[in-house]
């Protein structure tokens, strides 16, 4: 990759000052400006430092996940097709397909 050393990059991702980082070794990279992008900013970036990214968003889904209501089977449809009930498992005993199977509220 080319760029030119004297032109100033943005990050895509917050906008932040980038620096072109050129070695002869390895291949041309750009890294965040650390002394004029504030930590906050840096936080919100979706490319800097992955790894941590990547902890505080399974972080946030775990919390997410804790607040979930608990998953209830339903056990009670009724068959629009025959109109009538059934128990177990979805597909209807009588028109032997479950499209017309609707749940049947446990409060109802």
């Amino acid at each position: 990759m080319s760029a030119d050393s004297q032109q100033t990059y943005f990050c895509t991702s917050r906008g932040c000052p980038l620096i072109w980082c050129n070695n002869l070794n390895v291949k041309s990279w750009f890294s965040h400006d650390l002394s004029s992008v504030p930590v906050e900013q840096l936080r919100g970036c979706a490319y800097y430092d992955p790894e941590v990214k990547s902890n505080e968003r399974l972080a946030k889904l775990r919390n997410i996940v804790q607040t979930l209501s608990p998953v209830v089977p339903t056990k009670h449809w009724h068959c629009s097709w025959y109109d009538g009930t059934h128990t177990g498992a979805k597909p209807c005993k009588r028109c032997h397909t479950d499209i017309y199977c609707q749940p049947i509220q446990s409060g109802a």
